[in-house]
């Protein structure tokens, strides 16, 4: 029996026309598979109002982010693969049988990210890179960023550090692995640093499927509120869960998480979200920042 393949979409106050055309290209697309789609709308100011085929709504009661609501839909989600997209997407008609050749494999999968007339391919993932400046006005805050990977590495599959360009694809089994996303995300950002960190860390591959063109439309600004504050707390909430508590601490003091931060992390109960990752760990922080993050290692003294 074919797997069905859940697309999970976390939408707030998005274009209508840019959703519209985001879910009528991937019901297009999609044809022939065994499908469902989840909308989890993060409490838009106008409830999402659909009426397409094989489309289910769920609806926040308040705002809890976009990797909180990818959370959400992935358990409404009923398929054995599990495809999270941004509701700002296009499609090249023979994506999803690219992306679907690899995912039995196991490993955590993104497309190519393409511009969103699919004329221009901007990267095949991307290398984690540490970030020691917090200068908001040059959008850097302190912690892991990320490098996009501008070279193509030819058609197939390809390892990457980090996903990038907002089409991940996954087994069900490996989403439960690496835990989901994380239950503690606040608005938005560093959610594939996260990911990946974690999905290294329980012994899951990344790879780019290169020759899968998924265009993302580029926009200016957010429909919503986006603050430094919570893309602060997000990358710390990753340092206190995802790492052993020697690496933890030492980052933390590299990082100097400003104050209301700190208070936020110190009121938060990370314990059995960390636990689970621990117990699942099979390679350790050193192997792991030697592997992804080479300049990292000699910034920690153990």
């Amino acid at each position: 029996m074919a797997a069905t393949v859940s697309f999970i979409l976390a939408v707030r106050d998005e274009p209508d026309e840019l959703l519209r055309a985001t879910l009528e290209g991937l019901l297009r697309t999609s044809d022939g598979y065994q499908r469902e789609i989840v909308l989890v709308d993060d409490c838009s100011v106008a409830p999402l109002q659909i009426e397409l085929p094989d489309i289910l709504v769920v609806r926040n009661a308040e705002p809890i982010g976009s990797a909180r609501s990818r959370r959400t839909g992935a358990s409404f989600a009923s398929g054995d693969v599990l495809s999270f997209l941004d509701p700002h997407m296009s499609f090249a008609p023979d994506w999803l049988d690219k992306m679907m050749a690899h995912v039995d494999s196991g490993d955590l999968l993104c497309s190519a990210w393409w511009d969103y007339e699919l004329t221009r391919c901007h990267c095949w993932g991307a290398d984690f890179r540490w970030c020691g400046d917090r200068d908001y006005a040059s959008g850097r805050c302190p912690g892991f960023d990320f490098r996009h990977r501008t070279v193509s590495p030819g058609d197939g599959v390809a390892e990457v550090p980090m996903l990038i360009g907002a089409n991940y694809m996954m087994l069900r089994s490996s989403y439960e692995r690496i835990g989901g996303f994380s239950p503690f995300f606040r608005t938005w950002g560093r959610l594939e640093q996260d990911l990946c960190l974690r999905a290294w860390i329980v012994g899951v591959g990344v790879k780019c499927v290169t020759d899968a063109r998924v265009g993302h439309f580029s926009r200016k600004k957010f429909p919503y509120r986006v603050c430094w504050e919570d893309i602060e707390f997000n990358q710390l909430a990753t340092v206190r869960t995802a790492f052993e508590e020697s690496t933890a601490r030492q980052l933390e003091h590299l990082i100097q998480p400003l104050a209301q931060v700190k208070k936020s992390l110190d009121e938060t109960n990370f314990n059995a979200w960390r636990d689970s990752i621990q117990d699942r760990r099979v390679i350790t922080d050193r192997e792991l920042f030697e592997k992804l993050v080479p300049d990292l290692p000699n910034l920690l003294t153990n």
